[in-house]
C-alpha cells in the first residue's frame, strides 16, 4: 500500500483534523485508525490536562505562578496545581492559552476586553473580574494572537 503524508494549513479548523483516503476500509487502514485514535487521546491537551489536575481545560481562565506553585482560576472557582507553569504549559493548547508574561497563561475563549496602556504594556480583562498585564517581552506576539482569534470565537 503506498501511504502519502502532507499537511494542509485551514483557519477554520480548530486543533487538529486527520483525514484518511482510500479505496476501502481493509485491515492496514483500519489498524491505522486505530493507532491514530490510541495517540490521539496523548496528543489531545484537553485530555491530559484533565487526567492530571482533574480540570476541565475549557473551564480554565487564567493561570498564574504563585510562588512554587501555579494557581488556575476556573468558571467554578481556583484550583491549586504543584507543577512549575511551564510544565502546566505543555498541557495546554497553544490555539487557545497565551503567556502574556513569565507567570501568567490566559484563555483568550475568556477575554473581554485588551487595551495598550502606558509603557507598551497591554492591559488584558477577563471574564471573573481579572485583570492582568503583558510584559513587553510577550506584547507583540499577543497582540498578533488577539487579533488573529478574534474572529474564531
Amino acid at each position: 500500500m503506498n501511504v502519502r503524508f502532507r499537511f494542509l494549513e485551514d483557519d477554520t479548523v480548530d486543533g487538529i483534523e486527520v483525514i484518511v483516503r482510500a479505496k476501502n476500509k481493509d485491515p492496514q487502514v483500519e489498524a491505522l485508525l486505530v493507532k491514530l485514535a490510541e495517540d490521539s487521546k496523548e496528543l489531545i491537551p484537553g485530555h491530559a490536562f484533565n487526567e492530571k489536575y482533574g480540570i476541565n481545560i475549557d473551564d480554565v481562565i487564567h493561570l498564574m505562578r504563585d510562588g512554587r506553585y501555579v494557581t488556575a482560576t476556573t468558571v467554578d472557582g481556583e484550583h491549586i496545581i504543584k507543577d512549575a507553569l511551564s510544565q502546566t504549559e505543555e498541557l495546554l493548547d497553544p490555539v487557545w492559552f497565551v503567556r502574556i508574561s513569565q507567570s501568567e497563561i490566559i484563555n483568550l475563549r475568556y477575554l473581554e476586553h485588551w487595551d495598550f496602556v502606558s509603557g507598551g504594556f497591554i492591559q488584558i480583562r477577563m471574564e471573573k473580574g481579572i485583570i492582568c498585564y503583558t510584559s513587553r517581552r510577550y506584547t507583540t506576539q499577543i497582540r498578533e494572537k488577539i487579533l488573529k482569534r478574534r474572529g474564531k470565537r
